[in-house]
């Protein structure tokens, strides 16, 4: 990971967080079912902000960056939300050239989080 960002200090997946969603939702089990859908579209958003970033459509790329953080913070996917945050400064700045940096730090934290989230809707870890 860039140097950018303390992501050594933030949890893959911060099981309070997770907690949380299941409390506001008053549902342990829906709250492992959003965390199940997310991971399944964790690839797809990768590639969406990838390819925004790519074609240097601003609008797209925010979109796409904001989306992904809000939605990795309510799963408590802090490294990976930290990650898409750092995206939004560039994206305004319009500074392409920094942004293929973050892009590569995007597919680990995506593998971080798939691992972590794939154990705990899977039983292996508890929240």
């Amino acid at each position: 990971m860039n140097e950018y960002l303390p992501m050594q200090r933030l949890p893959v997946l911060d099981p309070r967080r997770l907690a949380d969603l299941g409390e506001e939702l008053e549902s342990h089990p829906g709250a492992l079912s959003f965390l199940g859908s997310y991971l399944e579209l964790l690839p797809d958003r990768l590639a969406s902000v990838s390819a925004a970033v790519r074609a240097g459509d601003e609008a797209a790329a925010m979109d796409r960056a904001l989306s992904l953080k809000v939605t990795s913070t309510m799963v408590g996917a802090l490294q990976l939300a930290a990650v898409a945050e750092a995206l939004e400064p560039l994206v305004c700045a319009g500074d392409w050239n920094a942004l293929d940096g973050v892009l590569q730090d995007l597919a680990p934290a995506v593998a971080a989080v798939q691992k972590a989230g794939t154990a705990v809707v899977n039983g292996v870890l508890h929240p």
